[in-house]
């Protein structure tokens, strides 16, 4: 789990609270006392499982539900195999979902949270449904009630229209980045810088001559100039990337050739070709019951070389997509006194970058509507405190809190699994 690079003194969070104790409000079916603990919605499910236990046509019609429009008539003429083959696939995609999950533990305490086989085993809705009520084990029932309820949410990122209009939106923004700023591009270089902590243990000493023990990112820059507002920006923006959360390959390290390198590993890789994995894992983790409160489905990075380039950066963006006053939760720890809003709990108070949401008009021959795009810009020497395995601003290690006390609590609750498999580790 990425230990050969970052310094396991990075994962360590103390949040001043028991990472085990979880407020499952948002997401009530993976409370492991939901079954026990009387309530409307508890009546509901147990109605609904009555309904569909003998009828296969109300089963039918319970799963055309899931899927089409209850007056349509695709709802209408669905056969009950066709949606059981549905159906299916979503809580095969939960059981990778959770099998993804379990791979970044530590190795010695994955084999105590692997779900049963009697869950894993069974791909049919009606069927787990009595197991989450019937199962013969406290720990059955709840890994069948959390297999149909991850399957319900990845159901629901699916429906949700930011998600099927994401490919669409970040084309949409790409061309006015095009037209704004790439379209003024005078050359384009590529460049590597030798990277290391400093002996402070809080900047990043970085050279175009890399030493031996030299971390190493290698990075293409492009230099634009535009006239803008009577002066003219000259401006080498050294990566810039634009990704839908749906299609993005989180970063991590690997060795390449002896040396140390920033390459892209992909994560759920056996999760559909465009996955929900991490848009799942931050809404359990946030406390997030609907995707269309996703700020980032949408987001642009750039890093320039300095905070006076950020500045004109800024100037650029301003002049292609939005204005000053268009900027929403501005977050900027790159000034001595930091503007806006914080970081999440889990990051680092070394942790330096701007960034913030803006909502992008569109809809040309319609009714316009605004969509929301995080930007986030870095400058070279925090960017590289993001990706160098020891600093305490270390990327990896804030997805590693993220995920240790973030998620893995709230998909393997104490009162399921106990405690002690992941002592050692947190």
């Amino acid at each position: 789990m990425y230990r050969n690079w970052i310094d396991s003194t990075k994962i360590s969070h103390d949040a001043g609270q028991d990472m085990w104790a979880v407020d499952f409000t948002a997401h009530p079916m993976l409370d492991p006392e939901f079954t026990r603990r009387p309530s409307r919605l508890q009546a509901l499910t147990r109605l609904a499982y009555r309904r569909i236990l003998q009828d296969e046509e109300a089963y039918r019609h319970e799963l055309a539900r899931l899927f089409h429009p209850v007056d349509s008539r695709r709802a209408e003429q669905a056969t009950l195999e066709a949606l059981k083959r549905e159906a299916a696939e979503y809580l095969s995609e939960a059981d990778v979902y959770i099998a993804s999950t379990i791979d970044l533990l530590p190795h010695q305490s994955r084999g105590q949270v692997t779900p049963q086989a009697v869950v894993t085993s069974t791909r049919d809705m009606r069927d787990l449904m009595g197991l989450s009520f019937y199962g013969d084990s406290e720990r059955v029932r709840y890994e069948a009630r959390r297999k149909l309820y991850l399957a319900q949410m990845l159901l629901q990122i699916d429906h949700t229209r930011d998600i099927q209009d994401g490919p669409a939106h970040k084309s949409y923004l790409e061309n006015l980045l095009n037209e704004g700023i790439w379209k003024h591009t005078k050359q384009i270089h590529d460049m590597s810088i030798g990277f290391r902590l400093s002996d402070d243990g809080d900047n990043i000493q970085y050279s175009t001559q890399a030493g031996p023990d030299d971390q190493r990112w290698r990075f293409r820059s492009t230099f634009v100039e535009k006239d803008l507002g009577g002066r003219t920006i000259s401006l080498d923006i050294l990566y810039y990337n634009c990704r839908f959360k749906r299609a993005v390959n989180p970063i991590s390290f690997e060795v390449i050739d002896g040396r140390h390198q920033v390459v892209e590993h992909l994560r759920w890789g056996d999760m559909r070709q465009q996955t929900s994995g991490s848009i799942l894992s931050k809404m359990i983790r946030k406390g997030i019951n609907n995707p269309q409160e996703i700020g980032d489905i949408i987001g642009a990075m750039f890093i320039v070389n300095d905070n006076d380039a950020l500045n004109d950066l800024l100037g650029l963006l301003d002049s292609c997509i939005g204005a000053p006053l268009g900027w929403r939760n501005v977050t900027d720890t790159l000034q001595d006194m930091p503007d806006g809003s914080i970081l999440n709990d889990y990051s680092s108070k070394h942790y330096k970058v701007f960034k913030g949401d803006v909502d992008i008009l569109c809809g040309d021959g319609g009714t316009p509507y605004r969509y929301p795009v995080e930007i986030q810009i870095y400058t070279l020497e925090s960017y590289l405190r993001t990706v160098c395995g020891c600093h305490d601003a270390n990327h990896l290690a804030l997805k590693l809190r993220q995920f240790l006390y973030g998620l893995v609590p709230r998909i393997f609750p104490k009162q399921i699994y106990g405690t002690r498999w992941l002592e050692e580790w947190v």
